[in-house]
């Protein structure tokens, strides 16, 4: 039966020059039997009256295992009491984790420090201490392993065909989105911008507009292109005579007109948005 909670404690002084000087050490362990898969808490604690610069620990405080790793480790310090009833408290807390089924040991550890301010060296000595370490726990045997494997393989086959049936009934219920025509997307684009009241912003967005009308309609190239480019690329594409005019003109206005401050007329980009509209309309849209 493995230790539970129960509490083993060493605690070692120094002899008449330590006990003069006030320093001692003291060491706990929760348990003194434990699962090869569960930890040991141990607790190395210093005490001496005094300040916290009272002594001085220039090395760091390690436990010297067999069976046992440090998995953590962690200190406080803290300061009770006021005058010559000052007493100060300094922990050193270490989890243990078993490498090893066993008698653990944790050998002593020298504890080195300096009387501040004076430097005048001294050390304290822990205890040894044994910790019965239990045999890990059985793990399943080779045929059970491949049998669980097998099984959670086939429900994952299972539920990912049921998934795949399930998304291609969804799909086939759905209804396919139209395409939208190069015409058709340029329409919902001067939407958006037919709001702009500023000529300078809606010029903005319909010479963008334009400019992807005519590399997605006609399949030219327009990458950098000036107005005059692309109505010479226009002049060998299928759009018809009117649409080219048309199309030049309203590149060539919103260039001009998207990098110029311009006062419009009131009204004016509505009018504008509704002229482009029709003409797409009438004569564009297929």
């Amino acid at each position: 039966m493995l230790g539970t909670g129960k509490y083993i404690i060493f605690i070692l002084m120094l002899g008449p020059v330590a006990l003069a000087e006030g320093i001692s050490v003291s060491q706990t362990i929760d348990k003194s039997e434990v699962a090869f898969e569960d930890v040991v808490h141990l607790d190395i604690t210093l005490t001496w009256p005094g300040s916290q610069t009272a002594y001085l620990f220039e090395r760091p405080v390690d436990p010297i295992l067999e069976r046992l790793k440090v998995g953590s480790r962690s200190s406080t310090v803290s300061t009770s009491g006021t005058g010559p009833d000052l007493i100060t408290t300094k922990k050193l807390s270490f989890t243990l984790v078993p490498v090893q089924a066993g008698t653990a040991h944790i050998r002593p550890v020298v504890v080195e420090y300096l009387i501040w301010p004076d430097s005048i060296p001294g050390e304290l000595t822990t205890e040894a201490m044994a910790i019965t370490i239990a045999e890990p726990v059985r793990q399943p045997e080779g045929d059970e392993t491949i049998s669980t494997g097998l099984v959670m393989v086939l429900v994952a086959g299972f539920l990912f065909i049921v998934i795949v049936i399930v998304v291609a009934a969804i799909r086939k219920r759905s209804p396919a989105e139209p395409v939208l025509t190069p015409a058709q997307v340029f329409l919902d684009g001067l939407a958006g911008v037919k709001n702009e009241s500023d000529l300078k912003k809606f010029q903005t967005g319909l010479h963008k507009l334009l400019i992807e009308f005519v590399g997605a309609e006609y399949d030219i190239d327009v990458t950098g292109k000036s107005p005059g480019e692309i109505a010479a690329a226009l002049e060998g594409s299928s759009a018809s005579p009117a649409v080219r005019e048309k199309i030049t003109a309203w590149i060539t206005r919103a260039e001009r007109e998207k990098y110029t401050p311009a006062t419009a007329a009131p009204g004016e980009t509505i009018r504008l948005e509704a002229e482009i509209r029709q003409f797409f309309e009438k004569s564009v849209l297929k």
